[in-house]
């Protein structure tokens, strides 16, 4: 199976006449990029609130990797819907980023999605380098044009560049007029980061006005700072001792 591009597919026919109603439509998304915040933030929402799987950008060629989920084989990017508050919750999860070469028409794809999902708003979660930081915020955030959400946080930083394919789709949003939020918890680059990811939840729940339990990420933060601690400890014990072999 080979085509030209990315293809939209969507396998439940309901989703067309629910997202044609007065309802407000919401789509999330983010991608495999600093601390694995965007991944880990859409592949939780999807988990605790057993969201359905509706449909999927399909690939321009079959895929080398899937998994086995409680739907079938997964897919590299899935398209899940949950119902809260009068709000259907759309989220796009990127199991890999788009290949470099075809962004733009992957960008394209999305940008379909929201059309034919009649989305009013998009929210957009990603990593940012904790290097980054000037006083004690936990995250930065931007918005479109368009959007008229505000949230009480530093906004971010000017000059400073957003790269990938969050970039070019928030490019494309802003070009297209449709309210977006990006949200960017700072993390360590080089590593999978739960706290980060806990923060973004909050932050989403709060503007989506829903609650997700986020207790299981920040015990295994918990658990991951505890592991670091320790081997810490044993490198600085270790050099203690070759130090005293060798005075």
């Amino acid at each position: 199976m080979k085509r030209k591009g990315y293809k939209l597919r969507i396998i439940d026919g309901s989703v067309k006449e629910l997202t044609n109603r007065s309802q407000k439509n919401v789509f999330i998304t983010g991608f495999q990029g600093f601390g694995g915040v965007g991944y880990l933030t859409t592949k939780y929402i999807v988990t605790k609130l057993n969201m359905r799987l509706i449909g999927c950008i399909e690939p321009f060629e079959i895929p080398d990797f899937t998994s086995v989920e409680d739907y079938g084989f997964s897919y590299p990017h899935e398209i899940f819907l949950t119902t809260l508050n009068d709000t259907n919750i759309f989220v796009l999860l990127n199991r890999v980023n788009p290949e470099r070469k075809r962004l733009s028409n992957f960008v394209e794809t999305v940008m379909e999605v929201i059309k034919e999902l009649h989305i009013n708003e998009v929210y957009l979660v990603g990593g940012l380098d904790v290097r980054f930081r000037e006083g004690n915020e936990e995250f930065r955030w931007l918005k479109t044009s368009s959007a008229s959400v505000r949230i009480e946080a530093p906004y971010f930083i000017k000059g400073a560049y957003i790269v990938g394919p969050l970039a070019a789709l928030l490019l494309s949003l802003e070009r297209s007029g449709i309210p977006a939020i990006a949200v960017f918890p700072y993390t360590e680059p080089e590593s999978i980061d739960p706290k980060a990811t806990a923060i973004a939840i909050r932050v989403l729940s709060s503007l989506l006005k829903i609650e997700i339990d986020v207790s299981e990420l920040m015990n295994y933060a918990e658990r991951i700072e505890e592991m670091e601690k320790n081997i810490q400890e044993i490198l600085a014990s270790t050099e203690r001792k070759e130090s005293i072999m060798h005075t």
